[in-house]
């Protein structure tokens, strides 16, 4: 008897221990799984931003140009519109096939109704009243001519170096700057009390040319439907630049 109770206790140790081996053995499985789950959710994430940026940029980039060739080519608002038309049609188009191909469907369209009516831009950093007010344009220049026309008051230029600059500029501006050694950055300052254009052209410190110039907003919308997420979002871009 004896024997055979020691050999039950031995037996239930033994499975005691087994059972023991075996819930650490399944939670070690499922915080694996778990962590292995939120790697890919949290990849799946970054992939999906880099995405929708890289979208956002080209599609500015391809308005941008399309502005651009639109506005060389004929000195007709209705022309240039027809022409910018056509080649934003065939950018969507050919997006949408690509996107096509992997199962997904993209579709952009483009709201020109500044353009239309001749609402020109806010002199804030993305050109809506909303946008930034004080902001830099563009930094390390040596060399530069500006050319504004504004409507509204309190809108400064500041010419920024060890000798900071201010300029109240009035409709029909235009201000070259002498090359310089010592660069500077030219910034914007009320940039929501001011509406108009501006065309700043000139060299930076490393010798390139550059050319700075804005008219309208134009917004542009991008809906993306994707097995893992659909995407609708209206974005403002400032053309020529």
């Amino acid at each position: 008897m004896r024997k055979m109770e020691d050999e039950s206790a031995q037996f239930m140790l033994l499975a005691g221990f087994i059972i023991g081996i075996g819930l650490v053995v399944t939670t070690i499985m499922l915080n694996s799984i778990v962590f292995e789950s939120n790697m890919a959710v949290g990849a799946g994430t970054d992939s999906i931003k880099s995405e929708i940026t890289n979208l956002m940029q080209i599609t500015r980039d391809e308005t941008r140009r399309a502005y651009g060739n639109a506005t060389i080519v004929s000195p007709d608002k209705n022309t240039q519109i027809h022409n910018f038309n056509n080649q934003t049609g065939s950018f969507k188009m050919n997006l949408s096939t690509i996107y096509a191909f992997h199962g997904e469907g993209i579709n952009i369209s483009w709201d020109v109704t500044n353009w239309n009516a001749g609402n020109k831009a806010y002199f804030t950093d993305n050109g809506t009243i909303n946008g930034m007010t004080n902001w830099t344009v563009i930094e390390n220049v040596i060399e530069s001519n500006i050319t504004i026309n504004l409507t509204g008051t309190a809108f400064q230029i500041g010419i920024i170096n060890s000798s900071n600059n201010w300029i109240n500029p009035t409709s029909g501006s235009y201000y070259p700057n002498s090359t310089t050694s010592d660069p500077y950055s030219i910034v914007f300052r009320n940039g929501n009390s001011t509406y108009g254009n501006y065309s700043i052209t000139g060299k930076t410190s490393n010798g390139r040319n550059f050319t700075r110039g804005r008219d309208y907003v134009l917004n542009s919308t991008l809906v993306l439907s994707t097995s893992r997420v659909r995407m609708n979002i209206t974005i403002p871009v400032t053309v020529p630049w």
